[in-house]
């Protein structure tokens, strides 16, 4: 399986769940909280961009409990051994090599450039579940206070202007502001910061900060293609938090806009997917080391 395959594949089954669900327009990981949460058992590292979604709707379809992920080989090491029946998850790595003519070139490289660059190798990883020998470590014991506190920081570091007590939650970007309900309008604690999130995503894509522009891409889809790098960053960035991304009723009109961006390019879903993960990195940016970890 190659790059392309690989993308086809995570796509083709988004897709798929998206249209087998309950009915409404949520996406797959409003139905299990703490979904994006996914980490490397052997280094503890957390994945990131595409390779979360694809290990997300993996542990959806196949019902694992546990967002934690290794190769055939670390598992070993680790002194766990992977069920002779288990199906492993294919995933994507960025490795410096030559890029041969057919390797796409990742994100901010030029197609022409011959140098040696990033390109895609296609590789498989376990589920703790599928394995025999291992436990997942016990999830941190936060309080809702604790948690809350952790999201109000992670907020105010990023020293994004934010105004409350609208009639709409939106980003601005002529003003470069974030406007919201007041706090009491939301239905609890984790609406108010999966929305918040969603808003510093659009935030992030601002010409003074990472610039983000998807005309060149999606062109007249531009629009529907930067609400789902915000749907994505908000989900990864909750997760980060221990917070339950909460779907959001206005995207009810976008679902259908983006099955037909995913059907017309199966590429495009790790595209945003990278687009969303570089804008929680830049909000990470912005933290103490003790909030960004």
């Amino acid at each position: 399986m190659n790059y392309t395959d690989l993308a086809t594949a995570v796509t083709q089954q988004l897709v798929a769940q998206i249209e087998t669900g309950p009915g409404t327009w949520r996406m797959p990981w409003h139905t299990v909280p703490g979904l994006f949460d996914v980490r490397n058992a052997s280094t503890s590292n957390r994945y990131r961009g595409a390779n979360v979604v694809a290990l997300a709707l993996e542990a959806i379809e196949a019902e694992h409990p546990t967002g934690w992920w290794s190769t055939y080989r670390q598992w070993s090491d680790l002194g766990a051994q992977v069920r002779k029946s288990e199906r492993s998850t294919r995933i994507v790595k960025w490795v410096p090599a030559k890029r041969n003519d057919a390797d796409p070139a990742p994100a901010g490289h030029g197609a022409d450039d011959d140098q040696r660059t990033l390109v895609p190798r296609v590789y498989s990883v376990f589920n703790a579940a599928q394995v025999d020998g291992w436990t997942p470590p016990a999830p941190p014991a936060a309080t809702e206070i604790e948690r809350d506190a952790l999201a109000d920081s992670f907020i105010g570091h990023t020293g994004a202007e934010i105004t409350y007590g609208h009639n709409h939650a939106a980003f601005l970007p002529a003003a470069d502001r974030i406007e919201l309900p007041a706090p009491e309008q939301f239905a609890n604690t984790e609406a108010l910061y999966s929305t918040t999130c969603h808003e510093l995503t659009h935030w992030t894509g601002h010409t003074s900060r990472l610039g983000r522009d998807l005309t060149g891409r999606f062109g007249d889809d531009a629009y529907a293609a930067e609400e789902l790098v915000a749907e994505l960053g908000s989900a990864i960035a909750c997760a980060h938090l221990g917070i339950a991304p909460t779907p959001r009723d206005d995207h009810a009109s976008y679902l259908a806009h983006w099955l037909r961006i995913l059907d017309a390019d199966p590429k495009a879903l790790f595209a945003v997917a990278a687009k969303a993960q570089a804008a929680v990195d830049y909000l990470d940016s912005l933290q103490p080391e003790q909030v960004a970890a």
